[in-house]
C-alpha cells in the first residue's frame, strides 16, 4: 500500500503544478491589451493562408490572439483538401522506337516492333 500512496502523491503534485500553470496563463491573458480589429483581420488572413483555408472563409476564423486563431484554422483546414500539386509524367518511357542516345538518328525497325508489342501486351 505504501507504493500506491507514493504514486498518488506524485499524481496530486503534478496535477497541482498543471493547475497553477493554467491559472498563471489565464492571468497573463487577462492582462494583455486587446489587439485592434485591423491587426486581427491581417492575422486571420495570414494564418488562414498557412493552413490552406479558402480565402472566402479566412475572415470567419475566430480568436482574440494568434494561438486561438491558429487552433481554429487547424480545425477548419481538416475539412478542406489542399490543391493537388502533381508533376506530369510521360505515358511512354523513351518516347518511341529506341531509347534516345545523342547521335542515334537511325530507327531500328526490329526494336521499334518489339517496344510496340511490349507496350501493347504489358497492360
Amino acid at each position: 500500500m505504501d507504493r500506491r500512496s507514493e504514486i498518488s502523491k506524485h499524481i496530486n503534485n503534478a496535477r497541482a503544478e498543471v493547475e497553477a500553470e493554467a491559472a498563471a496563463n489565464g492571468r497573463k491573458r487577462e492582462n494583455e491589451p486587446p489587439q485592434p480589429a485591423a491587426d486581427l483581420s491581417a492575422l486571420r488572413q495570414h494564418i488562414g493562408a498557412q493552413f490552406s483555408v479558402p480565402a472566402a472563409l479566412r475572415d470567419r476564423l475566430t480568436g482574440s490572439n494568434a494561438e486561438e486563431i491558429t487552433a481554429d484554422a487547424r480545425k477548419l483546414a481538416e475539412h478542406f483538401r489542399p490543391p493537388l500539386q502533381t508533376t506530369p509524367t510521360p505515358l511512354v518511357k523513351g518516347g518511341g522506337a529506341a531509347e534516345y542516345h545523342p547521335g542515334n538518328t537511325e530507327i531500328d525497325p526490329v526494336k521499334l516492333a518489339a517496344r510496340i508489342l511490349e507496350r501493347r501486351f504489358a497492360s
